[in-house]
């Protein structure tokens, strides 16, 4: 039996049919051509298992979103993401290769759908909704799905193709989304062993930001936080794991600008940025200063691999480089 848990942690780019521009992986940025007139786009996804090599050489039986249209058309090492602008129909084909059920959850848009049974599809016809970040999951069998990996980052840009976090927001000059999650590794093991595991047991031993963990977020084009003096660069932390994090920059201050779509009105500059399971926080960092810094969260334990402490590797820590 799988439950939910409150956890207290100690033990350790495609262009889609139908679609003017919309991708991912570019040069670390959310790209995005501006329409005049609404579209339709189509995802074609797979919920598969698959073997997941860790930053310490470990491999670990996992789950995933798959884009059947390319191997890369999430952020860094996710593959499945979606990018369109307010007003289109995002067609999502899943079919799910999983020995289990699965359901299709996107917070706030998509909710209480069917169950996907193991060899099963279903279409799914979305209106894309409000400018802001999203994330679709499995919400099947309370975080479980989460907690194997079965994540994925939406991007909606504003209808009028404007570079701003939403209609009549503040305006961006580039953007990076920062999918965050986390693996307990007797959880995977005991999954790929078909046995069960509670949740309530859950304590993380890897940590990743775009599936990626450092040093190799430090390389990733779509990690690796590249930017230059005078810009106002947008970050999309999209919290996709069952922990808290609370990610601290160093080198400069952010405005944190909505939470879940709904915009900050007390925006203060603020160097951490407390990120909730479940969560999207979108916020804009005014390059002021030239250097590289470190992004990382201050949950300790989630800058390690397995309790190897970030020399030679670590979880989730990646790098803002001003050059």
């Amino acid at each position: 039996m799988y439950k939910k848990s409150n956890t207290s942690i100690s033990r350790r780019n495609i262009l889609k049919a139908g679609a003017s521009a919309a991708l991912f992986s570019m040069s670390g940025l959310t790209l995005f051509s501006p329409r005049v007139n609404a579209a339709t786009i189509i995802y074609n996804f797979v919920a598969e298992s698959y073997v997941k090599t860790m930053v310490d050489g470990v491999n670990i039986t996992a789950w995933r979103f798959r884009d059947l249209d390319g191997t890369t058309s999430g952020p860094g090492d996710l593959s499945a993401g979606i990018v369109a602008q307010s007003g289109d129909t995002i067609v999502v084909n899943l079919t799910n290769n999983l020995t289990t059920s699965i359901q299709f959850d996107m917070p706030g848009v998509l909710e209480n759908q069917a169950v996907i049974n193991p060899g099963a599809s279903i279409t799914y016809n979305i209106a894309a909704p409000e400018a802001g970040s999203y994330l679709f999951r499995d919400n099947k069998i309370a975080e479980f799905g989460q907690a194997m990996g079965l994540i994925g980052p939406m991007v909606i840009l504003p209808s009028n193709g404007s570079q701003t976090l939403y209609d009549g927001g503040p305006a961006f000059d580039r953007q990076y989304t920062l999918v965050l999650n986390d693996f307990d590794d007797r959880l995977n093991s005991a999954t790929a062993n078909g046995q069960s595991y509670d949740l309530n047991n859950f304590e993380a031993n890897y940590y990743f930001v775009n599936g990626l963990s450092y040093p190799n977020t430090s390389t990733d084009v779509d990690t690796k936080i590249a930017m230059s003096m005078g810009e106002d660069v947008a970050i999309r932390f999209i919290n996709g794991g069952l922990l808290t994090h609370s990610m601290h920059f160093h080198g400069y201050h952010v405005r944190v600008i909505s939470r879940d779509r709904v915009p900050v009105t007390d925006i203060i500059d603020k160097d951490t940025v407390v990120v909730n399971p479940g969560e999207c926080v979108d916020v804009i960092l005014p390059v002021n200063q030239l250097g590289k810094f470190p992004l990382h969260t201050h949950y300790i334990p989630a800058v390690t691999a397995n309790g190897v402490y970030v020399n030679p590797y670590g979880g989730s820590l990646l790098i803002l480089d001003a050059t």
